[in-house]
This record gives structure tokens, C-alpha cells and sequence, in this order.
């Protein structure tokens, strides 16, 4: 018995020192978080997972690392968040295609449904439709006429996989085009002012410069409101042709692996929702012509499963996004 005694406290004595360091959002975070980038330096999501590591780094007083991780899409990052320890300390900021990537992808080595959650939105922006300037179209009206008119003959611009959202209007609307595939948004933007394409879906950033030169035609926008930078442009949602409740809206976001406890998700949460506040963020964030979006937790995985849903009846249509 003597023995057995023993053998029971020597096991208690084991385990103090790991329940004494069991991460908890008490006392997280206690050392270094690495924030990994699927794309390479300077885009949009290398630029707001910088900001939300400064953010980490100037509240917690523990360093905050950038790494890029760039190949397959986002697949090379998030397989790499998916396989860390899920303790909140290797963290992924992404777009929000990455929330269906294994519907598209069956050889995703995780399941972008399950593995891999978001938890907070940076920001995020509404996408235009904006034309050649050669496409005989000065509206939406006239460009959904135009399309039915002459089925086949529209090149839309793609960057990846189509534009989910413009498949599902396509299919809605019984419209007939051509995706062109692109490499980045840049060639595509490029494409579209050569005469290249007829139809791509950029930023304000890519929209205004072409615009102003008289390079390109913005036929509506992709957001529930008007983009306060082109507020003449009506939404998609408001010009009446038939699809009163499209959203074309990119959001680019931080990602924890799924196993990672409630409660400290819940604080990364909060500290998106806190760097939002700051001006300097709003600032640079909306000089992107993005704007910051304070939307919570169940609200985003709510935003995420009907966006898992629409593109799952697309594909059971027999629609190809990839």
C-alpha cells in the first residue's frame, strides 16, 4: 500500500507543473504569437496581419511574427495553422473564399468547414462591376440586356476561381460568359482596361484611377450601401434586376484553428473589435478604400455557413467555380 501512495503522488507531483502553465485567457498571452500570411508581402492581408500583430504586440507586450507562407491559394498556410498546437499562439489571417476552400478544393489537406474558424473581420470591401469602356453598356440594365442578347460572347476577368457571387447572379439571371482566368488582380484590372476582358469585379483602389481616366465603366457595386468614394454608382442590390438581396462583399479576417478554447478565441475577438477603434487603424484601413467591420463571432460563423451553402448549391447545379 506504502508503494501505491507513492505511485499516486509521484503521478500529482507529474502533472502540477503543466496544470500550473495550462493556457487559460488569464494568462494568455504568455509568450511569442506567430501570425501567418497565405500571400506575400504587401497585399491587403499581409498589410491588416501586420496591423492586428502591432495591435498584439503594443497591448501584450509579448512579440507578435509575421510570417508569409504563400502556395496553393491559402492552402499552405492554413495547413500549417490546422496542424499547430491549437493554443492560440499561431494564429492565420485570410480572405474569406478560405471559409469554402475544401468545397472547391477535395484535396484541401483539411476541412476548411470544421478545421479552421474565423473569429474576427479586419476589413473588408465591397467589389464593383465595372466593364471596358468599348462594351456598348451604361448601366446594369443595359449590360444584363446586352449579355442575353449575346450569349457567350462577355469575358469575365477572374482571379483564382470565379467570383462565387457572380456565379450565383449568372445562374439567377440565366446569363451566358466566358471566365478568364488571372494570376493576380493586377493582370486582371490590366486585362479589362487592354479590351483584353470585357468584365472584372475590383476594389475602389483598382476602380477609381481607371475610371477617372476614362479607361473602365463601373456598372454597380457589391455592397448593401453605396461606396461613399463613388456614391453616383448604384448598389446591385437597388437597380432592379431581379436580385435584390446579392452581396459581393471580400472580407479579410483572423483564423484560429478550431481547437482552440472558447475563451480565449473570445479575447482575440475582443482584440480585433479594440484595434478597430483606434483611429490610426480606421485610417489606414479605409485610405484602402476598405472599412472595418466590428461583426461578432456567432454573427461571422452564421455569415460563414451561408456562404458554405450558397456555393454548395452552385456545385450542386453543376456549376464549375475551379
Amino acid at each position: 500500500m506504502p508503494s501505491l501512495t507513492r505511485f499516486c503522488m509521484l503521478v500529482v507531483l507529474a502533472f502540477i507543473p503543466a496544470l500550473a502553465g495550462a493556457q487559460t485567457a488569464a494568462n494568455y498571452p504568455s509568450r511569442p504569437i506567430r501570425v501567418i500570411v497565405p500571400f506575400g508581402p504587401g497585399g491587403p492581408t499581409d498589410i491588416f496581419g501586420r496591423l492586428y500583430a502591432s495591435h498584439l504586440e503594443k497591448k501584450y507586450k509579448q512579440p507578435a511574427i509575421v510570417e508569409n507562407k504563400p502556395g496553393g491559394g491559402q492552402i499552405v498556410a492554413t495547413d500549417f495553422v490546422v496542424k499547430a498546437p491549437a493554443d492560440g499562439y499561431t494564429l492565420l489571417t485570410a480572405a474569406n473564399t478560405l471559409t469554402y476552400e475544401s468545397l472547391l478544393n477535395k484535396d484541401a489537406p483539411f476541412d476548411s468547414t470544421k478545421d479552421i474558424l474565423p473569429y474576427g473581420v479586419i476589413g473588408g470591401s465591397g467589389l464593383f462591376i465595372a466593364v471596358n469602356a468599348g462594351l456598348p453598356v451604361k448601366t446594369i440594365q443595359e449590360f444584363v440586356a446586352w449579355v442575353k442578347a449575346n450569349p457567350g460572347k462577355l469575358n469575365v476577368g477572374t482571379v483564382g476561381v470565379p467570383t462565387v457571387e457572380m456565379e450565383g447572379l449568372r445562374d439567377k439571371l440565366g446569363l451566358n460568359w466566358t471566365n478568364v482566368n488571372y494570376k493576380g488582380g493586377v493582370a486582371a484590372q490590366t486585362a479589362l482596361m487592354a479590351g483584353e476582358i470585357n468584365l472584372y469585379t475590383p476594389d475602389l483602389n483598382q476602380t477609381a484611377p481607371a475610371v477617372k481616366d476614362g479607361r473602365i465603366k463601373v456598372l454597380a457595386f457589391g455592397d448593401r450601401q453605396r461606396h461613399p468614394g463613388m456614391p453616383d454608382v448604384p448598389t446591385v442590390a437597388e437597380s432592379g434586376i431581379g436580385a435584390p438581396d446579392f452581396l459581393m462583399y471580400v472580407w479579410l479576417g483572423m483564423f484560429a484553428a478550431s481547437g482552440v478554447p472558447n475563451d480565449i478565441v473570445n479575447k482575440l475577438h475582443a482584440d480585433v473589435i479594440e484595434m478597430q477603434g483606434n483611429p490610426d487603424v480606421q485610417s489606414k484601413i479605409n485610405a484602402m478604400g476598405w472599412r472595418t467591420n466590428p461583426i461578432g463571432v456567432e454573427e461571422l460563423r452564421k455569415l460563414q455557413q451561408a456562404s458554405n451553402e450558397n456555393v454548395k448549391s452552385l456545385l450542386a447545379k453543376g456549376i464549375k467555380l475551379r
